[in-house]
């Protein structure tokens, strides 16, 4: 009896060890406050705002070592309204990002919906450094004149190289940017997303390339079709000074369709006129600060999305100009590592019209709320 008790827990001892090669781990972001917004300058709603600094989430995490050097990797992540408790992104579970794959010395082979590697966000992200406020704070997010901001694409096979000599690229192809695929891909919206990024000390930078692949008509469903490929090239860089960090970038973009800017409050969103059937082309710029205060950091940013006009060649007075400027201002406190106070404000001020009628879209947002991340 003693010598079975003896080989059992020799066994269990030995167990141990090929157990704590796998682990799963739950993270998140509670982020809820109190704020104001204007779609028009003119009439304004005050409520509770969810996500404001970063969007709230939750996800999973893990990894297992398979042995000579490869991990089996995962994350799921789903984002959800505070507010409301209703899921983001369209109601899906795990609609931030939900991808696995393999990972060794040579990089990481991963397939599923992620985020790309200029989007701001997700596990592959090369741009989140760049933006003073991460690519969040309602309106004063760079994917406000940054088109490939929280650009998360499904059906995605992507390889991302391990960090080389301060080097890193990453290369993505979706077989369909939205919703299961369909037979022939001429019938998919598929895209291409790539980046590279280099860091050395206080210095870093990023370029970043993504394009759309319209369908063809055939299909009679989904995003335009028939439209030449949407393109987005980003490059930009930060130098951060210990007392301040200073960054800044540029974006050609070109054919833009449905693949528009991510925020500009209020509900507000541009639609791009069905008569304006190659999209729109517009040059981005953005700079950027952060400066130590206080237990804090105080944020600031100022961007240009600048358009031309085009006009229906039918109705020479119904134009089309999507051209405006962002000013943004925050704060943030910090009571620990993993909880903060913020504060912000963000305006939009349009250059532009979204129609003949004069449609303006400037704007403002303000907000006071607390971050907790678990």
């Amino acid at each position: 009896m003693n010598r079975s008790l003896i080989a059992l827990a020799v066994l269990s001892t030995a167990a141990v060890p090929a157990f704590a090669q796998s682990n799963v781990t739950l993270y998140g972001i509670v982020d809820v406050g109190v704020g104001v917004q204007s779609a028009d300058n003119k009439s304004s709603v005050v409520g509770v705002e969810s996500g404001y600094q970063s969007g709230s989430r939750f996800g999973l995490r893990g990894s297992e070592a398979l042995g000579n050097g490869l991990s089996a990797i995962f994350t799921l992540e789903g984002g959800y309204d505070v507010s409301t408790g209703q899921s983001s992104q369209g109601g899906r579970l795990f609609g931030r990002q939900a991808w696995a794959g393999l990972q060794s010395g040579l990089g990481s082979v991963v397939a599923g919906r992620i985020a790309t590697f200029s989007s701001g966000t997700g596990a592959f992200d090369m741009m989140t450094g760049i933006d003073p406020f991460a690519y969040s704070w309602g309106i004063n997010t760079l994917g406000s004149t940054f088109l490939s901001g929280s650009l998360r694409l499904d059906n995605t096979l992507a390889y991302v190289s391990p960090t080389w000599a301060g080097f890193k690229l990453g290369v993505g192809y979706s077989f369909n940017t939205s919703g299961a695929e369909t037979a022939g891909s001429s019938t998919n919206t598929r895209a291409l997303a790539t980046g590279v990024s280099w860091g050395t000390g206080p210095f870093y930078v990023v370029v970043t390339y993504d394009q759309i692949y319209y369908r063809d008509c055939s299909a009679s469903s989904g995003s335009p079709c028939g439209s030449p490929n949407q393109k987005h090239f980003q490059v930009a860089g930060s130098w951060d000074f210990g007392v301040v960090k200073l960054s800044g970038g540029y974006a050609d973009q070109s054919h833009i369709r449905s693949f528009t800017p991510s925020s500009l409050g209020g509900g507000q969103s541009i639609t791009v006129p069905s008569w304006l059937g190659a999209g729109y082309d517009n040059n981005a710029y953005f700079l950027g600060a952060a400066l130590p205060l206080l237990g804090g950091k105080l944020l600031g940013s100022y961007q240009w999305s600048s358009a031309s006009s085009v006009c229906n060649p039918a109705r020479p007075l119904e134009c089309f100009e999507p051209s405006y400027s962002v000013w943004g201002l925050g704060y943030q406190y910090d009571f620990s590592r993993r909880t903060n106070l913020y504060l912000g404000y963000g305006m939009r001020d349009p250059s532009g019209t979204l129609n003949t009628a004069n449609q303006t879209f400037g704007g403002y947002q303000a907000a006071v709320g607390l971050r907790h991340m678990f």
